[in-house]
């Protein structure tokens, strides 16, 4: 079930049942979930629902990202119609009520909107709230609550590598600067002269593949030419563009997102520059549409592509596909990678809340941490999830891939750890 309130998307799933055993004093009590020697449920989670939050841009230039949103949500749907939900050590069955509100890409606006998940409608955690720079506004207020900010959707090194100051914030993607790293990596091998030109947005994302892209070129960073950054509110990086092609370089490494990449595929085209065309992975859910104008755009991966013709009879696809057709929202595409995202982020979610031990989010959290192989079936064969005390990085395996004009094709072997 799926309805509007006060703008946000309310979306009733999965059901999930969590072991009471044991609680951590760091957290708020809650109502109790009854029985003598069971502990107290924090905020947001009952016997029969568990509440859980998230922002994300539904409006404004970063309504793209949303796509990955409405994938959760489309797959929590499933889950509770055709599983009853997901079973858990004391038996008992959960329904998530899935609340997710409009943050137009504005960190003042996400800020806000946490506050209102956390202190007006009582949400257990945050679960897959969108963007870098958003995620980063409301991290410190999410901590001091001990409110887990749960599989965020963002890369910025800084949500993994400061769990000490923020340990309730874990990511979940592949994180910007180990993207760059492979992507200069395999241009390395590819392409030894290259004459690099560089593109990036003027913030932890464009900066974190800028620094991962410079590691994994090692002492030939100095063959880059020529960079150029850009603000997320600037209206074009059409001068950008041109300033790069000017610049001499054979190679763009382009670290942009959402309607900028656009832009710079038809700017390359229209100026006709044909540079080898790197791009980090965050801006390929627009590479599709374009068509030919996109051909020979190398990126990493780490998500299967809907598209692929060997991909055409994999279970999980195929699965993925009725699922989306059956409960995704109107207008939502299956074969777009941020619906992909989300279904993977959401299957993730559901193994990690299998193994929480208590209505806590201390014990939310403690499972969150102990994540060893799982593999989402819609993530690349090979890739699995792990994690640690000392590791908030789930995934840290990508494939390179190149656009063919039509779909992706995937290059050489899975790289990483």
């Amino acid at each position: 079930m799926r309805r509007l309130r006060n703008g946000a998307i309310l979306v009733i799933a999965a059901a999930l049942t969590l072991t009471a055993c044991g609680r951590s004093d760091d957290s708020d009590s809650g109502a109790g979930s009854g029985g003598g020697g069971t502990v107290k449920a924090d905020p947001g989670i009952t016997d029969t629902t568990v509440k859980l939050g998230a922002f994300t841009p539904l409006s404004g230039s970063g309504t793209v990202a949303s796509a990955a949103t409405k994938g959760s949500a489309a797959y929590f749907d499933y889950l509770n119609a055709e599983k009853g939900g997901v079973k858990f050590g004391d038996g008992k069955t959960r329904k998530i009520e899935y609340t997710t509100y409009d943050s137009q890409a504005n960190p003042a606006t996400a800020l806000q909107l946490t506050r209102k998940l956390v202190e007006e409608d009582k949400v257990f955690a945050l679960y897959g709230s969108n963007g870098t720079t958003p995620n980063l506004a409301v991290r410190e207020y999410l901590n001091q609550k001990k409110v887990p900010q749960l599989f965020l959707v963002g890369g910025a090194s800084a949500f993994g590598t400061e769990h000490d100051k923020y340990p309730w914030t874990m990511p979940w993607q592949l994180d910007y600067i180990s993207q760059g790293k492979a992507m200069a990596q395999y241009l390395i091998k590819q392409k030894p002269d290259a004459k690099i030109a560089v593109i990036f947005q003027n913030d932890d994302y464009g900066k974190d593949y800028y620094a991962g892209f410079k590691q994994g070129l090692g002492d030939k960073a100095d063959q880059i030419v020529k960079d150029a950054s850009y603000e997320a509110t600037d209206a074009t990086v059409n001068r950008q563009v041109s300033i790069l092609k000017d610049s001499g370089a054979d190679t763009l490494a382009d670290f942009s997102i959402d309607k900028f990449t656009t832009q710079i595929i038809t700017q390359i085209t229209q100026l006709g520059w044909a540079p080898t065309h790197l791009l980090g992975s965050s801006g390929t859910a627009v590479v599709p549409a374009s068509g030919d104008a996109g051909k020979g755009i190398i990126s990493t991966a780490y998500l299967k592509v809907t598209t692929d013709p060997a991909e055409a009879n994999d279970p999980a696809v195929l699965s993925y596909k009725d699922i989306i057709g059956k409960y995704g929202e109107a207008g939502i595409k299956a074969d777009d990678q941020g619906v992909v995202y989300g279904v993977a982020a959401a299957q993730s979610l559901v193994s990690v809340l299998q193994h929480t031990k208590a209505p806590t989010r201390q014990a939310l959290m403690d499972a969150a941490k102990s994540i060893d192989g799982f593999a989402p079936p819609m993530l690349i064969k090979g890739i699995t999830l792990k994690t640690g005390p000392d590791d908030y990085f789930p995934i840290q395996q990508s494939q390179i891939r190149v656009f063919d004009g039509k779909t992706w094709q995937f290059q050489g072997s899975v790289l990483g750890d």
